[in-house]
């Protein structure tokens, strides 16, 4: 059974899409954030991913528009750059997230922790591309701004069973675009987040279901679940809710607290065989370190994220390892994350 895993994991191959992949990139972020933080439990927590490469393009880009060259010069020298990078991609993923604990309430003998919560995503994906023209490439883009402002409460409905329901209004904006050498020599940006102003504002809710013996834990949960809708826009992300699963064992050793696991995350625009990973968290078994160690391999990446866990502040880096390349033909680069998280006490 685990052999037949791990071959699903590791040979599944599907057609590229900007949009797509974004998606793919960002609930896998999702399922990462999950792996080491309680969801909507923090003062504050600022979390940023960007692709090896990325601040070097976007300064020569930048330079080149900013230079007193001629125009004709200037889209020579932009076609150089989109050469040296065709069938490459480079994404940026930040999220800021405030919270606001509230009183807990006692009802029917249940006690239930609910929190304001404020989240601010902004993310990009690009490719650089030569189908059309080999000798014109083009920059295809895919922006989305996102905020969600509402309600977090989490509660305990038996001593191993803990449920968390997040009720909150969500507003969306996104584009995509393919730029050429000319527009990109000019203008010296791939996007530009102000002209994302028209939000489709929608009321969505999401659920969290945790339970555990001494042996594992289940891990169930459905977000951004679409409830209510305000307005008529619509974004190109659409309203697909994710769904996501995992059980992880646990497993001690003599020092070590070693617990593996497994599970899937999946929306709509990829493949449930892409939504399948697995990895193991690492710790000493007396917590004289504050240190933990979690590995993730999902059926693209290698993930390593060691963790400070202090008892105001947790630190993060993360290192996300393309072990397969090309995928679906483009050049994909290693991804760095960074989070800062200050926890409710």
């Amino acid at each position: 059974m685990a052999g037949l895993f791990w071959l699903i994991l590791f040979n599944t191959h599907a057609g590229r899409g900007e949009l797509s992949r974004f998606t793919l990139l960002h609930d896998r972020i999702l399922v990462d954030r999950e792996l080491r933080e309680i969801n909507h439990n923090h003062f504050l927590q600022i979390d940023l991913m960007a692709s090896s490469g990325l601040l070097d393009l976007f300064n020569d880009i930048s330079n080149i528009s900013d230079s007193n060259e001629s125009s004709l010069q200037k889209r020579l020298d932009t076609l150089a750059i989109l050469g040296r990078n065709v069938n490459t991609e480079k994404t940026i993923d930040l999220l800021v997230s405030a919270g606001i604990p509230l009183p807990t309430l006692k009802i029917a003998g249940k006690e239930f922790y609910s929190s304001l919560l404020y989240d601010f995503h902004a993310g990009v994906m690009i490719s650089v591309n030569n189908e059309a023209d080999p000798v014109n490439p083009v920059a295809q883009t895919y922006v989305r701004k996102q905020m969600k402002r509402g309600l977090s409460t989490l509660f305990k409905a038996k001593k191993d069973q803990t449920y968390q329901v997040s009720l909150y209004q969500m507003l969306r904006s996104d584009t995509e675009a393919r730029i050429n050498a000319t527009t990109l020599s000019t203008d010296g940006e791939f996007f530009n987040l102000d002209e994302l102003n028209q939000d489709e504002t929608t009321l969505n809710m999401d659920f969290l279901y945790h339970k555990h013996s001494s042996h594992g834990a289940w891990d169930l949960g459905i977000r951004e679940l679409k409830l209510y809708r305000f307005n008529d826009l619509r974004s190109l992300y659409g309203q697909s809710p994710l769904f996501h699963g995992r059980y992880t064992w646990f497993h001690r050793t003599h020092y070590f607290k070693i617990d593996p696991f497994v599970g899937f995350q999946h929306r709509k625009r990829y493949k449930i065989p892409r939504s399948l990973y697995g990895g193991f968290h690492l710790a000493l078994l007396n917590d004289s370190l504050p240190f933990t160690f979690t590995f993730k391999a999902s059926n693209q990446f290698l993930t390593f994220m060691p963790q400070m866990r202090l008892k105001w502040f947790h630190f993060s880096y993360s290192f996300k390892n393309p072990f397969r390349n090309p995928q679906d033909d483009v050049w994909v680069s290693s991804l760095h994350n960074i989070q800062l998280h200050f926890p409710f006490p």
